[in-house]
């Protein structure tokens, strides 16, 4: 519900500020006192383009704020889907600033025009005989079936599944992208991988093998190198080990002279003993060394087949085509894994499949059920507001696959002559056929769904007193569980308001001003009976107007 509307420096507005309460509100005013600003100000308000030629001061910003009472519409989820503050009395704010920029507020938390715009649909309806595109539109036409064919709940429960229904399939489109991608590079990929699982990548094994393979190519050289080296220790006449048992002995033979060499004498037996274990060490290794040609050319060939890896991979170590190896075997597991969940979200989409095809074969049996009803509901209202020879047809059309509405679409045909084949609405009606239907519609449908606040803009325009009436008289009974706002210069319609605000323009020291006065009952009375007589205010007409506020 619309709970304050404050204005500043828009068009002829300083500063105006309004508050509107439940039930019907009529606003009348002589044409060209800004009643249409009003409506400007909350176009703005729900997100249109802004323009700055309506700034009253080129200079000054214009602030337009809107208060709401949300407490009935469940709109929770809205807020924190939008990650805003929820508040029951939530403020939307517009701000045209004179540098061309223009910014937008719920709660004080800044906001695009986008998000603006989705909440404002969900808190205000502005409808005016120019208003055909909800008229024209599937979302609208099934909203209204659904409402009264009972469908409402099923409805939102077949939309929340199909929206999942939607994300699967998106989901697996572009996993199968990526299938088919990883598809193209798996074979390669797997090849690299045996490849390297094929050799030995142990940590150390390219060291092991370059040294291996240069002791095979150098392996006579080797043998004369230990062998001399061999002879140099272990010689019975000029060895090494020789030389050293002599002077253990002779340090032995001292010992009785002195102790002090006794520590020398251990170091160096030490040294001979490690001597002897390298000398049988390296004749253990003299007598292995017996070149091998089929020994040279294995480790030759695994050699050079790890080098031509290790360019392949362009790595220059062992450590590096480790991780490679890990990687690969990632991707492999990760392949697998993807087809693996490719398979679970096509049996997903089948079962939402099979759940989607039930739920909307049980919405679709309840809507073609209650159609009948609905035509002849709407036919009569319509007959009162004068259209006395028409007829509706609601026609809902299979298609294939499913839509946010369940597998159909709907078509409303209208005819407004007697006899005449009713075609589809869009084709067949006039501006103000339209804006009755409109009304009529969505007065049926206010029996059943919480409606946002609907302002009517001289909806009642070009129709007899008696159709006027009509049109009240439904405006008033919506006006009984939706909040109700009309701009008329019917006084049938206007009598019918709960409240009334007058619009009249204020001149003052050279400028215009727009100004709004909330009536009381004598000054209705006065208002209503201007409106019934003109300027000259008559007796009769002042009597009138106390019979349609009576």
């Amino acid at each position: 519900m619309l709970k304050n509307l404050s204005i500043s420096n828009f068009a002829i507005i300083d500063v105006l500020e309004v508050s509107f309460n439940e039930g019907m509100t009529s606003i009348t005013g002589e044409t060209g006192t800004g009643k249409s600003i009003l409506l400007g100000a909350l176009s703005l308000i729900t997100g249109k383009r802004a323009d700055l030629k309506l700034l009253k001061d080129p200079f000054k910003k214009c602030v337009i704020e809107a208060s709401f009472d949300i407490t009935r519409y469940e709109l929770k989820y809205f807020f924190d889907k939008e990650d805003l503050d929820y508040h029951k009395t939530t403020i939307l704010r517009r701000e045209l600033i004179p540098s061309g920029k223009s910014r937008a507020f719920i709660n004080d938390t800044p906001v695009n025009l986008d998000k603006l715009n989705k909440i404002t649909n969900l808190l205000i309806d502005i409808h005016s005989q120019n208003d055909s595109f909800s008229l024209f539109s599937n979302s609208f036409l099934f909203k209204f079936l659904d409402s009264l064919s009972g469908n409402t709940q099923k409805s939102m429960e077949f939309k929340l599944q199909f929206e999942e229904y939607k994300s699967l399939i998106s989901l697996h489109k572009d996993l199968k992208e990526t299938s088919l991608i990883n598809l193209k590079e798996l074979d390669y990929n797997n090849f690299l991988l045996s490849e390297l699982k094929s050799i030995n990548l142990e940590h150390g094994i390219l060291t092991k093998l370059e040294d291996e393979v240069l002791e095979l190519s150098n392996i006579d050289e080797l043998r004369n190198k230990l062998s001399f080296s061999i002879d140099l220790m272990s010689s019975d006449e000029n060895g090494v080990i020789n030389k050293l048992t002599e002077i253990i002995n002779q340090i032995k033979s001292i010992e009785k002279f002195s102790k002090k060499f006794l520590n020398h004498k251990d170091r160096i037996e030490s040294s001979l003993i490690d001597l002897k274990d390298v000398t049988d060490d390296f004749e253990n290794h003299l007598m292995s060394l017996e070149f091998n040609n089929e020994l040279f050319n294995s480790k030759n060939s695994e050699l050079e087949n790890l080098y031509s890896i290790l360019k392949k991979h362009n790595v220059s170590n062992i450590e590096d085509l480790l991780k490679i190896k890990e990687k690969l075997s990632k991707d492999f597991f990760n392949s697998k894994s993807l087809n693996e969940k490719i398979n679970n979200i096509e049996d997903s989409i089948e079962v939402k499949n099979k759940l989607l095809s039930k739920l909307s074969s049980e919405i679709h049996d309840k809507r073609l059920k209650a159609i009948p009803e609905i035509e002849n509901k709407l036919k009569n209202i319509v007959h009162k507001l004068g259209m006395r020879n028409a007829t509706f047809k609601i026609k809902l059309k299979d298609i294939e696959g499913f839509n946010e509405f369940g597998n159909e679409r709907l078509e409303l045909l209208f005819s407004s002559n007697l006899g005449s084949t009713p075609k589809p609405i869009k084709n067949s009606i006039s501006g103000g056929e339209m804006s009755r239907i409109m009304l009529s519609i969505k007065y049926l449908i206010s029996k059943f769904y919480n409606l946002p606040t609907i302002i009517f803009d001289e909806i009642d325009g070009g129709v007899s007193g008696t159709v006027a009436n009509e049109i009240a008289i439904l405006m008033q009974e919506m006006s009984n569980s939706t909040q109700v706002i009309t701009i008329t210069h019917i006084p049938q319609v206007a009598a019918k308001g709960k409240n009334h605000i007058k619009v009249y323009k204020e001149i003052s020291k050279s400028n215009t001003y727009t100004r709004l006065k909330e009536l009381n009952m004598f000054e209705r009375e006065n208002e209503i009976a201007s409106m019934l007589s003109g300027k000259k205010m008559t007796m009769t007409a002042k009597k009138h107007a106390r019979e349609l506020l009576d």
